[in-house]
């Protein structure tokens, strides 16, 4: 840990430090969104270029398409099962 208490990784034989990267959620639309949010803000700071994020919410937009195909393919086969 971090003078803040921060989880750190110690990589192995160069004891490199680093920040233990934080467990990322893309289960849902509302995950997406918010992984989306934090990338504008990252690029919006200058903590990530502007091209690197642009990539990032790109892929993200195309997994919160397959939630959304997954989504519509369970309902209408729901509804078909119904009919």
């Amino acid at each position: 840990m971090t003078k803040d208490n921060s989880p750190v990784t110690i990589y192995e034989p160069t004891n490199l430090i680093e920040p233990t990267p934080r467990e990322i959620h893309l289960k849902t639309i509302d995950h997406i969104r918010l992984e989306m949010a934090k990338v504008y803000r990252d690029m919006k700071l200058q903590k990530i270029p502007a091209a690197d994020g642009t990539r990032l919410v790109y892929v993200l937009a195309q997994i919160g398409k397959m939630i959304e195909a997954h989504e519509l393919e369970r309902r209408i086969n729901l509804l078909e099962e119904r009919l």
